[in-house]
């Protein structure tokens, strides 16, 4: 067995003035730059409740019959885009852009609401963004508590 001791090696102290002073003002800096930072953060939209999103709508909506499509704001740049839309009867309301953030909004036939989010869904990394079109569909036939997605754009921008 070696039972020779090996010698520990430690760090000089940073002790001289120049050191210490350029500590503080590192501390100073980032002390006075992270809490900017975190507030610059944008925070996540909140999400409207059905009774608020109806009242937004700005009057009564026609009586026609059957679903209705909101076509209600168009914030994302790549609202233009063609997006396939559900087979209902679509009424243009973005004049409420400011009072309603969301794109679709859809009422039954009764114009109880049933779905309030983007045109296109946020697929997450890669890929095309699909359209919201199928679900409204699936949420039009099995009747449950409304959809309400506040999400922000979700377009790639370049």
């Amino acid at each position: 067995m070696n039972t020779a001791m090996t010698p520990v090696f430690h760090p000089p102290q940073i002790t001289t003035p120049r050191a210490v002073a350029g500590l503080l003002l590192l501390s100073l800096w980032l002390g006075w730059v992270l809490p900017a930072l975190l507030r610059s953060l944008p925070t996540p939209p909140q999400a409207m409740t059905a009774e608020q999103i109806l009242d937004s709508l700005g009057g009564p909506v026609p009586a026609v019959g059957t679903p209705i499509l909101l076509l209600a704001a168009g914030h994302c740049p790549c609202a233009a885009a063609a997006v396939a839309q559900p087979a209902l009867h679509v009424i243009d309301r973005r004049d409420l852009a400011a009072a309603l953030p969301y794109a679709w909004v859809v009422l039954d036939a009764s114009r109880r609401l049933v779905y309030a989010g983007p045109a296109q869904l946020d697929l997450g990394c890669g890929g095309r963004s699909p359209s919201a079109a199928p679900l409204i569909q699936q949420l039009l036939a099995h009747p449950q508590a409304p959809l309400i997605i506040p999400s922000p754009c979700s377009c790639p921008q370049e």
